[in-house]
């Protein structure tokens, strides 16, 4: 039986190319790979919203029973993603499950559909379109073709149906003060 709620993130927000925003590791020592001081604050509010639902106001989120993340490698140092996670997942009492680099889209799939438990995955951006596209979608057109370069505030979910596919929808974090809406 496949998880009935999926839920997919971007990193929360990174350092700059060059100059400030720095990026800091979670014992604030600067690391260029690592989330900058506001991409912590997400990451700590995603903890409290993934903590509190399902809510009437929340309607397509679920609290995660598993949290992955992508892992870092030699070419794809972030650490991000698993920054972003972790918060969530230490509220949640489960650990980060990071077996798997931001190439490993259909490993990963396969992992996500092999077990029920409802996930937050946290993935590169640059992958993520290829990530969703592994699930048995009920409209594959409707999944957006790439992350939105300049967003570290939705929530791309997929929600099963009585067919057993997912649709796609998308939800608005709506965490901090420079959130946006949907577009």
């Amino acid at each position: 039986m496949a998880p009935r709620t999926l839920m997919f993130l971007r990193h929360a927000e990174k350092p700059a190319d060059s100059g400030p925003p720095l990026g800091v590791d979670q014992h604030g020592q600067s690391d260029p790979h690592s989330l900058s001081v506001q991409g912590w604050t997400r990451a700590g509010a995603l903890a409290a919203l993934f903590d509190h639902v399902p809510s009437p106001d929340r309607p397509g989120l679920a609290k995660p029973q598993r949290v992955i993340a992508t892992k870092p490698t030699h070419e794809y140092r972030s650490k991000r993603e698993r920054d972003t996670a972790t918060p969530t997942a230490a509220r949640l009492g489960v650990d980060v499950e990071d077996h798997f680099s931001h190439s490993d889209t259909e490993q990963a799939a396969a992992s996500i559909l092999g077990d029920d438990r409802n996930a937050l995955v946290v993935w590169h951006h640059g992958s993520m379109p290829q990530l969703l596209g592994q699930f048995p979608l009920v409209d594959p057109a409707a999944l957006p073709k790439a992350w939105p370069e300049d967003r570290f505030d939705l929530i791309w979910c997929l929600t099963q149906t009585a067919s057993g596919d997912y649709a796609f929808s998308t939800a608005a974090q709506d965490l901090l003060a420079d959130d946006a809406p949907l577009p």
